[in-house]
């Protein structure tokens, strides 16, 4: 089934994509284990703070296997886990409280009639995480130090990815591409710096975490954003496409 996106009507959204289809977004497997876990356990406890219990977020560290956040890697810094200390386990959680797929309630995370309805629903879920993911997640609330610009044109944005991405680009022309630089001047390192580092935050690690785009293999891990380079995956033309019938104005690049 496709459906329209709730960032804009033109984007169609594939329902339809099985396991295997969505193998590569990270975000989408590891939220399907959290839903059967809430299930089998009726509920996941948490903190008085309203986070997820420790044991819960060791589980999910050592289980994910989460590229760039492995447990080994996390207990480098981290003597215990707290969800925290887990950011993908952190945004997943904003994530499944946002599409109301599950409440709090009593110390607990419950599933909601619709995260039981999710359950399996490989597809489905993965449409629900990427439309709460550009509506509904508060970028700037999650970022130390956040970069404020106008609201985000994820339309256009992923426009540009869509038409400019079948091969590698560097990250600071996808930047250009994206944003006009020349017309920021409020930044805190330089305008190009900036842009890439704003981007790098609301666009590029959720589509990467959904498995839209990836990174060149060859980058280092904590490698500059001036020697980044993207590019999207098979995943992104067979989970989205733009419907141009129902596009009344605008452009997408």
């Amino acid at each position: 089934m496709i459906r329209p996106s709730r960032i804009a009507p033109i984007i169609m959204l594939n329902e339809s994509l099985g396991v295997s289809d969505l193998s590569g977004s990270t975000m989408c497997i590891n939220t399907m284990k959290v839903l059967s876990r809430a299930n089998e356990d009726d509920g996941i406890l948490l903190t008085k703070s309203g986070a997820f219990n420790r044991k819960f977020v060791t589980w999910a560290a050592e289980d994910f296997r989460w590229p760039g956040y492995e447990a080994e890697q996390l207990y480098l810094i981290n003597k215990v886990l707290n969800e925290q200390d887990f950011p993908p386990l952190a945004v997943m959680h904003e994530l499944l409280v946002g599409a109301r797929l599950i409440r709090r309630y009593k110390g607990k995370a419950l599933l909601t009639k619709t995260g039981k309805a999710m359950i399996g629903d490989h597809g489905a879920l993965q449409v629900e995480l990427f439309d709460t993911y550009f509506t509904g997640y508060d970028f700037l609330g999650h970022e130390r130090f956040p970069i404020d610009r106008d609201d985000a044109d994820f339309l256009h944005f992923l426009g540009v990815i869509k038409n400019r991405l079948d091969d590698w680009m560097p990250m600071t022309e996808l930047a250009g591409w994206c944003l006009p630089i020349d017309l920021i001047t409020n930044y805190r390192f330089s305008p190009l710096e900036d842009a890439c580092c704003y981007l790098l935050a609301c666009l590029m690690r959720p589509l990467m975490w959904l498995g839209m785009i990836e990174l060149h293999p060859d980058t280092e891990r904590y490698s500059s954003v001036y020697d980044r380079r993207y590019r999207k995956t098979p995943l992104f033309g067979r989970f989205l496409h733009f419907n141009f019938t129902r596009a009344t104005s605008g452009t997408v690049h």
